[in-house]
């Protein structure tokens, strides 16, 4: 199982809780030093894992992990798309004017959680479709589902995410018949270093 963004807060607790649950590991992020504290607490928990640092928003890379795993394992039973975030700029700060908003910015976040969803999948699902098996889950948010205050990129960015998972879900399930299956969680607020000073 491939845990995107696995060297954030909430991709480690998921990357912890996937091997206790028995599955080999693919914990893949930017970050060298985090990344292998990831897998020192799988391995020291008794599971298997591999380290590999990409950038969800390079395909190259997407498919450079992609090789390892199957080099190593030979399938890829599942994919959690953790990879994601805000962006200090594309928030609304309370005596902000609403129409200055950081449009750049914005479409940043709107790309890494987004298409930092989207990209993964087209490689990493390619190869459950060859399967015909395979388990997808993105990371929505509440904010998808309720207004929440100053995030405005991010609540683009993760209502498009649950747009992207009903449209895939009809589509994997009309083309493979429930072999491969598509869903999101939509977590609440978590204290993480990247919310924390807003």
């Amino acid at each position: 199982v491939i845990i995107t963004g696995a060297t954030g807060v909430l991709g480690a607790s998921m990357s912890l809780a996937v091997a206790e649950a028995g599955a080999k590991v693919a914990i893949l992020g930017r970050n060298a030093e985090r990344a292998e504290a990831r897998a020192a607490a799988i391995r020291a928990a008794g599971g298997e894992c591999l380290v590999l640092l990409g950038d969800v928003l390079d395909t190259g890379q997407m498919n450079a992990a992609r090789d390892k795993i199957m080099s190593a394992w030979g399938r890829i039973d599942g994919l959690v798309n953790a990879a994601g975030g805000n962006l200090p700029g594309a928030t609304v700060g309370p005596g902000q004017n609403l129409f200055d908003v950081g449009i750049e910015d914005t479409r940043r976040a709107v790309d890494l959680n987004l298409f930092g969803t989207v990209i993964p999948t087209t490689v990493f699902g390619r190869v459950m479709a060859d399967q015909g098996t395979g388990s997808i889950v993105n990371i929505s948010s509440l904010t998808a589902q309720r207004p929440l205050t100053r995030v405005m990129g991010y609540t683009l960015a993760k209502t498009a995410i649950e747009g992207y998972t009903r449209w895939m879900a009809t589509e994997l399930g009309l083309r493979y018949g429930g072999g491969i299956r598509m869903n999101a969680l939509a977590p609440g607020v978590f204290l993480t270093e990247q919310n924390r000073d807003l």
